[in-house]
């Protein structure tokens, strides 16, 4: 296979590479092996102490009721239908269409602002992963359980009280795992390179984030292999060069914009402004979150395009867009950007150019990283 091609040639050049004695950078290779959004489920009793929304046959009933029939009907219907989700196509038709836009019926899923808010319960306990990223508004502010600062990641108060959400890992939420799961055999991936003089020890680093032209590729078990050779798609529209600090063994950035284009369809692309990075080295692997805002609409469509997914696709439009809290339309004054964190896991690569050349390899465990000041 062309991956184990690459691999023995990055095998061969970096036998090859005079180490310096004297201190010198290198760089280690990576490729992203999970990214999904930030929960914090382990109490949700304290999260989400009224536990009102519920699982998707409470959120059917209501969608029912919403249409016209009376709570006995409308559990009638559901505890009569195949799965007792799967509901007959006339009954299933009328509550997707239950939107009226220019006075005819409309989906509720292009039309989410034509529905009524379903005012679904969120997030009211204490604890969420993230950044401070600067928000005024002290009652918004969650502590993270690692570090115990005052953080901004209105995105968990929205979609924690959902089902969907109620995952710890190693365990995503439901549609990202779903989607990563389908698509993660041809979707390219994300590459990460880390440079620095001795990443054993604090000190200054430079992160570059870039696409590859390949897919993961997978083990027996099914998790993305390690070791594997990816070719970098040096295209600007996923390329992104960061400068960060490791100090006590985390790596964090100074804040900048992140792109990376995708293929996936519930991550078309990853972009948050003023992203900030908490990374963990864990054996070979990393482990950590990215936090910053995002474009609320962009995120809440993954869920109003694909609603089969175990969430109130409708509660969750109008929950992100309650909680939305930066970059006000300069016309309504409703925010478009709501601050959020992601999960990311990563394990050791090789990265190569196009034509076959190491740029980075996997560290101590993996393999010998790349001297780049003997290059």
């Amino acid at each position: 296979m062309r991956y184990q091609k690459l691999a023995a040639a990055a095998l061969t050049l970096t036998a090859g590479v005079t180490f310096a004695t004297q201190a010198s950078a290198e760089t280690r290779g990576y490729v992203i092996s999970w990214f999904a959004t930030a929960t914090n489920a382990a109490d949700f009793k304290a999260n989400c102490p009224e536990d009102r929304n519920k699982g998707r046959i409470e959120w059917t009933i209501r969608d029912l009721i919403a249409v016209g029939y009376t709570k006995e009907q409308a559990t009638e219907i559901v505890a009569t239908a195949v799965d007792s989700v799967t509901l007959p196509p006339e009954i299933q038709n009328k509550m997707d269409t239950r939107a009226v836009v220019a006075g005819k019926p409309a989906s509720v899923y292009n039309y989410p602002e034509a529905v009524a808010d379903p005012n679904i319960e969120t997030v009211t306990g204490k604890y969420a992963y993230g950044f401070d990223l600067g928000g005024a508004n002290r009652a918004n502010k969650f502590e993270d359980p690692d570090t115990h600062q005052l953080i901004d990641n209105q995105l968990w108060r929205a979609v924690g009280c959902t089902e969907s959400f109620r995952a710890v890992p190693p365990v995503m939420p439901y549609p990202e795992e779903l989607a990563w799961n389908t698509m993660v055999d041809s979707a390219p991936g994300w590459a990460i390179q880390i440079t620095g003089n001795d990443l054993s020890k604090d000190g200054k680093v430079t992160i570059t984030l870039n696409r590859t032209t390949q897919h993961p590729e997978r083990d027996s078990n099914g998790a993305v292999m390690t070791n594997v050779s990816y070719i970098i798609d040096d295209s600007p529209r996923s390329h992104n060069v960061l400068q960060g600090e490791i100090k006590n063994g985390v790596l964090s950035i100074t804040p900048a914009f992140v792109r990376l284009q995708g293929e996936m369809p519930y991550y078309s692309e990853i972009a948050i402004r003023d992203t900030q990075m908490r990374i963990k080295f864990e054996g070979e692997n990393l482990v950590g979150y990215w936090g910053g805002y995002i474009n609320w609409i962009d995120y809440v469509y993954m869920y109003t395009a694909r609603p089969a997914n175990g969430s109130d696709s409708i509660g969750l439009y109008h929950a992100l867009k309650k909680m939305a809290d930066a970059k006000p339309d300069p016309k309504t004054g409703q925010n478009q950007e709501i601050s959020a964190t992601f999960r990311m896991e990563a394990v050791p690569a090789y990265l190569t150019k196009l034509d076959g050349t190491v740029v980075a390899a996997p560290g101590p465990g993996g393999g010998r990283a790349i001297n780049t000041s003997a290059r």
